[in-house]
């Protein structure tokens, strides 16, 4: 019996999601005629027999209490009144709260069962028992229509066969009498050849029947899979309501406004999606919270509105929550992302890279924590749910105020839209959606940066909003160029930038605000596949976690495109290069310019350094901390002539660099010139013992000096 009343629960579970969200559409749209308040009677009527037979007495109460106020009402022949409206509003709440309480914190463990004693409703996740939809009867119609088509082409498939084998019984028979072929073997191949071509004509035409049978057995299947955002986000705005009066009291209030709750994904697509929104109304109410006081004056109704939208853009489920709030504060951000070490003090952050830091694990604003928010845990929740979906979260400024975030996944977990391209004997598909711009850089175009490939972004359209530099034009974006093949190519190939005709084709790719161009041998074309986990050996799961298989039998490897992101930055460009190119006749090389390593954590200092330095004829490299400098040291395709370095950095400090640089017989012989504000004879000792050959105090930092040592050690 258990087992059973399992399965009821499941039932009910799809049953009472689907008569609330039908009753709040007919709430929403007015329900001033009588045929609405018909149909609500109904549903609520059917609600209470169905929470009787599951034996959940507290909603079968509640629609009972609905059901004669609205017999009531339908017997003096009225319409519902906005009294009426609200109060069934608040009983659709009040189920809601019955069959889904809100989750607990993250610190918090689950309680053993449901409020007041009641059982617990089933769990309507993935995990756990079966889940259940309502399918619609013209759907069941449909679905049958396609079937019955696929067994009739199975069925002509069959007679097919009955011929093709009748024909080879004919030939069979000719091989043993060959005075009948004799006799006329003209004719005989002749009718043969006739019986053949209608054969393949039957076949070729029953091979598009078939095709088309499965596409639309596909489709219908699909479709059944599909449900309504309402379903599952329409019990979100009583959450939300809840979520207000425990964060600002039992007067506080939001209105949760839902838009294309109509609009309709898979089932497991929407569940996956449920949880992460539910954080985004809760942080939409914790953070964007203001006081009666604050809103009049800033000329906002009293009451916080937060709207909840779903869209459907082709492929590609859109979820956005907004609030007309106080906004995200960039500078309280900007702070707690340098506490935390996300970024330098002096890092030029825009505002869209800044508010990518949000989503980071452990990272929260508020300065104490209760059971609503504070631990940092939420945000990064909804960014780790974006990416199980192969999708994205983003933050940005509400217009005119507030906060909008926007999740967009596939509408289907194994349908994705991926841009394919060759690489080597492999076909490797990009994910559509972080695909920023795709290039076709000329050789001679290519701008070399540190050593290093980048390409200039081809400008936006002039909307106002591409970047502008002081002097009123717009300054060049500028993407570094890795080649794909170093991170998906075979291990004993060179990774080196495809050229084809003097250019690279490049697909630039960002990945949480980060921008980063990966150079293909060619691309070939976007197209939506199926995609399957991949479990061929020798791949590697983490950066090729889904595998395609087109008609042509050749295997797309999908790109995780976190995991490259991941794997670029620890190789920090190992392996970008040119294929040699034969040199110049009868030119004479031209004199090298010495080159210069500043390392300092300072880009205010770094750039004063390098505009110095190559005022004067000197080639200079940056690097931000140590650790860096140590890695371009070592990978650098041009050796280092002087390393001008400052001494208190995270990570790795000038010191370190110092000690390591002449433990490495590669670099020993490399001078270094230690640069710090601090004036202190220990510290100036420390450097000099070393293995330091200068040491320079910003304090009396003189452009002169700096060169002055420099050429001097050259």
């Amino acid at each position: 019996m258990v087992d059973l009343r399992q399965e009821l629960l499941a039932v009910f579970d799809a049953e009472y999601r689907d008569h609330l969200r039908v009753i709040r559409d007919l709430l929403t749209a007015g329900c001033g005629t009588r045929q609405a308040l018909a149909e609500i009677f109904r549903r609520m009527h059917s609600l209470k027999g169905a929470a009787r037979a599951v034996e959940i007495p507290a909603v079968e109460e509640i629609a009972h209490d609905v059901e004669n106020r609205l017999s009531t009402l339908m017997e003096r022949g009225g319409t519902l009144d906005d009294a009426d409206i609200a109060t069934i509003s608040r009983a659709l709440d009040d189920i809601d709260a019955i069959m889904e309480p809100p989750p607990p914190p993250a610190s918090v463990a689950p309680p053993d069962g449901a409020p007041d004693g009641r059982a617990a409703p089933p769990a309507t996740g993935d995990g756990g028992g079966e889940a259940y939809v309502q399918v619609p009867v013209s759907r069941l119609d449909a679905l049958s229509g396609a079937v019955h088509d696929l067994m009739g082409v199975a069925e002509r498939h069959d007679r097919l066969w009955e011929r093709l084998g009748d024909l080879m019984r004919d030939m069979r028979a000719l091989s043993h009498a060959p005075q009948r072929i004799q006799a006329d073997p003209v004719a005989i191949f002749s009718r043969m050849t006739r019986r053949l071509m209608a054969i393949g004509r039957d076949h070729e035409l029953m091979t598009g029947q078939g095709d088309r049978a499965l596409q639309r057995l596909g489709e219908e299947v699909h479709a059944i899979s599909l449900v309504p955002a309402g379903t599952v986000f329409g019990s979100l705005a009583a959450m939300a309501r809840r979520i207000a009066r425990e964060h600002g009291g039992a007067q506080a209030q939001v209105e949760v406004r839902l838009r294309g709750m109509e609009v309709q994904a898979e089932r497991r697509v929407m569940q996956a999606l449920r949880d992460p929104v539910l954080h985004l109304l809760r942080n939409a109410i914790v953070h964007g919270h203001e006081s009666r006081a604050q809103r009049l004056k800033a000329g906002k109704p009293e009451q916080q509105t937060i709207t909840l939208t779903v869209t459907l853009t082709g492929v590609r489920l859109q979820v956005r929550v907004s609030d007309d709030g106080c906004g995200p504060d960039l500078k309280a951000i900007a702070a707690r992302a340098v506490r935390q070490g996300m970024i330098h003090v002096d890092a030029p952050l825009d505002a869209r890279q800044l508010l990518a830091r949000v989503f980071e694990p452990g990272f929260s604003t508020r300065a104490h924590v209760d059971h609503l928010a504070g631990r940092g845990v939420g945000l990064s929740i909804v960014a780790e749910a974006a990416r199980a979906l192969h999708g994205t979260v983003a933050m940005e400024q509400g217009q005119p105020c507030g906060t909008v975030v926007t999740l967009t996944v596939p509408v289907s977990q194994r349908q994705r839209t991926v841009l394919l391209v060759e690489n080597g004997k492999r076909m490797i598909g990009l994910p559509g959606r972080v695909i920023r711009h795709l290039l076709r850089v000329m050789r001679e175009d290519i701008r070399m940066v540190d050593g290093c490939p980048f390409a200039v972004l081809p400008h936006p359209e002039a909307t106002g909003t591409q970047p502008q530099a002081t002097d009123g034009q717009a300054e060049e974006e500028l993407v570094p160029i890795v080649p794909l093949s170093a991170f998906v190519g075979e291990d004993d190939v060179p990774a080196c930038l495809p050229e084809r005709s003097g250019a690279v084709t490049v697909a630039v790719m960002e990945v949480d605000g980060v921008s980063c161009g990966f150079a293909v041998e060619r691309m070939v074309e976007v197209r939506t596949l199926l995609i399957s986990d991949a479990s061929a050996v020798g791949l590697d799961s983490e950066l090729v976690p889904g595998i395609a298989w087109p008609r042509e039998d050749r295997p797309v490897f999908v790109i995780s495109p976190d995991r490259l992101f991941e794997r670029w930055r620890a190789r920090k460009g190992r392996g970008m290069h040119f294929a040699p190119a034969p040199p110049p006749q009868a030119t004479p090389e031209a004199r090298r310019a010495p080159l210069v390593l500043v390392v300092d954590d300072s880009i205010t200092t770094r750039t004063l350094q390098k505009t110095i330095l190559q005022a004067h004829g000197f080639d200079v490299m940056l690097a931000v901390d140590g650790e860096e400098a140590l890695m371009m040291l070592l990978q650098s395709s041009r050796r280092v002539d002087v390393v001008v370095t400052d001494v208190e950095m995270p990570r790795m400090d000038g010191f370190a660099l110092l000690a390591a640089i002449h433990a490495d017989p590669r670099l020993a012989d490399i001078p270094v010139v230690l640069m710090t504000s601090r004036d202190n004879e220990e510290e100036i000792r420390r450097g000099l013992e070393g293995g330091a050959r200068a040491y320079i105090t910003k304090q009396k930092f003189d452009q002169g000096e700096l060169l002055a040592t420099i050429r001097g050690l050259l």
